[in-house]
């Protein structure tokens, strides 16, 4: 098939067979990862010495932090394998990878049981999950938007990344769901094992939909040019030799991203019961509500961003974060009618900083290094600031006593997102501007080769 053909193609039963097949993964993926967040109070008591909350729940978080680390070596692995093998062998790796480490988690001894080899062997969970999470994001957004003709792209990248936070509501909902059926006692004892042990059906299903699809007209004619010229595919040399420019500008404008997507998916429930002294349901059901809000407002900021361009609504998010992070925050410690605005206001500005941050991670890379650069580039973020933001949620509120410090920070970073995106103007209008020249689906196909931007090591 050729890729004229592929793209003419991305229309009804085509386009959603691709977009479910990419959104059913990361489904999966990021359910996972949203449980971990809607369980750290009682993981903290689990797999840790009993004592001081605070210092339990710190504990947790900091094993959450670590995890981080392990994104951009999985970035870099994933990575390697989209941009070398193809986007679908890497998509159906991630899953597996991910989903493993999390059911893993289900099957854990105590600490009460095993000790120090507890919080050990939670690391080490927690790193395997990381490592495919690290690989998931930029080889899915990059599956999509290959697929994707240029008017829809941005779109077509919302549904995938709404999917993301559907996965993370999922986990919560099931939470919310399992303490409520289940007795305390029995929850404690075994029924917070049960949301992990569902990550084995959701790989098998993330699978199965991956390997039913093909790859995308891109990369197909990246292949084919590969295999005529003999030149042996090189994305990390590729990447770090040529694309650092690129990198750099997106981990300034993707940092207030990473804090506020962390805040969201893994401590804004303990937030809202630590600090806004909500009960356990009362703070489910709100992040719940927050993440309605997320998938909302990521969805509105796909037809927005097809409309302006990437660069602008980049822009226009930073600025509302920046407006909105210490109200929306202050709201959220200030009682269950307060929590429940807040929690829409935070969700909000998750949604519109969500969709081009992400879609950015294959709009300003060439095809040849799509996934690494972009992976690479996220996850060195996402470690930095989405890694230590619970962390530092925790230890700015247990010390201002207060949400403004947290909310503070995260102004920081939207500020940040807003000089980026305005320091950054040519390598996105540059590059979104290629982006939406005539593909396969309204005129000639254009390559990096046509374009003179081909890579020195294809």
């Amino acid at each position: 098939m050729t890729s004229t053909s592929a793209q003419l193609e991305f229309t009804g039963r085509r386009r959603r067979r691709i977009i479910l097949a990419a959104s059913a993964g990361n489904f999966a993926e990021w359910y996972d990862w949203g449980v971990y967040g809607v369980v750290a109070t009682l993981l903290a008591t689990q797999f840790f010495p009993s004592g001081d909350a605070v210092t339990g729940l710190l504990n947790t978080y900091a094993v959450f932090a670590l995890g981080y680390l392990a994104r951009p070596l999985g970035g870099i692995v994933f990575g390697r394998i989209g941009d070398k093998h193809g986007r679908r062998r890497a998509m159906s790796l991630t899953v597996l990878v991910t989903c493993g480490g999390t059911a893993a988690m289900g099957l854990l001894p105590t600490y009460q049981q095993i000790g120090l080899f507890a919080p050990l062997l939670l690391v080490l969970c927690r790193m395997a999950q990381s490592m495919g999470a690290g690989g998931e994001y930029a080889s899915a957004i990059s599956f999509v938007y290959e697929h994707s003709p240029a008017r829809r792209r941005a779109r077509n990248v919302a549904q995938l990344v709404a999917s993301t936070f559907v996965g993370i509501m999922t986990g919560s909902v099931l939470a919310r769901i399992t303490s409520a059926v289940m007795s305390r006692e029995s929850y404690e004892a075994y029924g917070w094992r049960i949301l992990f042990l569902v990550a084995v059906p959701l790989a098998l299903m993330g699978v199965y939909l991956r390997r039913r699809v093909e790859e995308t007209p891109e990369f197909e004619e990246l292949a084919r040019t590969r295999r005529k010229t003999a030149v042996e595919a090189a994305p990390l040399r590729s990447t770090l030799r040529q694309q650092w420019p690129a990198m750099l500008v997106l981990l300034v404008c993707t940092a207030s991203y990473a804090l506020i997507s962390t805040t969201i998916t893994s401590y804004l429930t303990t937030f809202l019961i630590d600090v806004g002294g909500l009960a356990t349901d009362q703070a489910y059901n709100a992040t719940v509500l927050s993440n309605l809000a997320v998938i909302a407002a990521t969805l509105a900021t796909g037809v927005l961003c097809d409309r302006v361009g990437l660069r602008r609504t980049l822009t226009i998010a930073g600025c509302v974060v920046a407006a909105l992070a210490v109200p929306s925050l202050a709201l959220a410690a200030s009682g269950l009618a307060g929590g429940l605005v807040g929690v829409v206001l935070i969700g909000t500005c998750k949604g519109l900083l969500a969709l081009p941050a992400l879609l950015a991670l294959s709009v300003i890379f060439p095809v040849t290094v799509r996934v690494t650069a972009g992976a690479l580039a996220y996850n060195v973020t996402q470690a930095a600031f989405g890694g230590t933001g619970p962390i530092i949620g925790v230890w700015l509120n247990d010390s201002t006593g207060g949400p403004y410090g947290l909310g503070i920070y995260l102004t920081v970073l939207a500020v940040s997102t807003v000089a980026g995106s305005i320091a950054g103007r040519r390598i996105f209008d540059r590059r979104f501007a290629e982006a939406a020249l005539p593909g396969p689906a309204e005129g000639p196909a254009t390559t990096d080769a046509q374009t003179g931007q081909k890579e020195q090591h294809i």
